[in-house]
């Protein structure tokens, strides 16, 4: 666990969102001040930011003892029934159901409509169209019929003269259109070989493309880092050395084109770097790592303290 004094680096106005504490209590908390903290439910309060943030507050809780018994504060808090403030917990808690209760019930109505009226449009659309088609039908059959009577009245004799010259014509186009079948086929089958050598060229190429895309996407630009639960994390900008902490509960990645220092709790995780590769770091004390020229790694204290201009954090 860190210790407490790390809060003093955490943004405060999110550390009253997150826990419902009073800032008027954090900031008593980070100077010391007992004679403001002793009116406020400071072991309940010390138990939130504890368990919140992986805080330890072992050497702050025997000094605020230490101050009550010299005080007689604890004797006078039984005595006159101090009022203490305590924390909102039920904002702090999980909120009631019956919120999302209603929000489940309006989406389903909504589904409920939508479908009402995408059901009457359908069939609305299925009637017009079998109303058009039974349209069309009738108009064909009554073209058809006025073809019919168009030939009855156009009939021609043929006489045997006649008839020969036709078959003659006949012959001529159908040895005709032989030839020109042929060599349209001779014509084709060239074109397909054009077009199979073409084809086996480019899937060449494309095989090559792709391995070489494969090779490139093999590289991560974002460190992983895979967590179980609540983990504090602290990150230190080595070009302005700029810092930043938060908590996550959930995985989360970082960029490999910045470089940075990271800090973490105690609690267990591992990563996976720029080459896919997982690397895991059991629970028991603070991990290190440096993320520079796109690649990251595990380091030492003393490491981490020479990248830091010689601080812890």
């Amino acid at each position: 666990m860190l210790n407490w004094k790390k809060i003093e680096d955490f943004n405060l106005k999110e550390v009253v969102d997150k826990t419902q504490i009073e800032l008027d209590f954090l900031n008593a908390l980070i100077k010391k001040d007992f004679s403001t903290l002793h009116r406020f439910n400071v072991k309940g309060f010390i138990k939130i930011l504890s368990r919140e943030y992986d805080l330890d507050f072992t050497d702050f809780n025997e000094e605020y003892e230490a101050y009550l018994n010299e005080n007689n504060l604890n004797t006078i808090k039984n005595n006159n029934n101090i009022k203490i403030t305590t924390p909102k917990l039920d904002a702090y808690h999980q909120k009631s159901t019956n919120f999302a209760a209603l929000i489940i019930l309006c989406i389903i109505a909504i589904i409920l409509a939508l479908g009402i009226y995408y059901f009457d449009t359908i069939k609305g659309f299925f009637k017009n169209e079998q109303n058009n088609s039974s349209t069309a039908v009738v108009d064909i059959i009554g073209q058809a019929q006025n073809n019919l009577k168009s030939l009855e009245g156009n009939v021609v004799v043929i006489n045997n003269e006649t008839k020969e010259k036709l078959d003659e014509n006949v012959s001529s186009e159908i040895i005709s259109n032989d030839q020109d079948s042929q060599t349209q086929g001779q014509n084709t089958i060239q074109e397909t070989d054009e077009n199979i050598t073409i084809e086996n060229n480019k899937t060449d190429e494309d095989i090559i493309l792709k391995e070489q895309n494969t090779e490139l996407d093999s590289i991560n630009k974002n460190a992983h880092f895979k967590i179980s639960t609540k983990t504090w994390i602290g990150i230190i900008e080595l070009q302005k050395y700029k810092k930043t902490s938060f908590v996550k509960s959930q995985d989360f990645t970082l960029p490999l084109d910045v470089d940075q220092l990271v800090l973490t709790g105690p609690s267990a995780l591992s990563i996976i770097d720029e080459n896919n590769k997982e690397h895991q770091f059991p629970a028991g004390s603070p991990k290190r790592f440096l993320i520079k020229d796109g690649k990251i790694k595990n380091i030492t204290l003393a490491e981490f303290m020479k990248f830091n201009k010689g601080r812890e954090w």
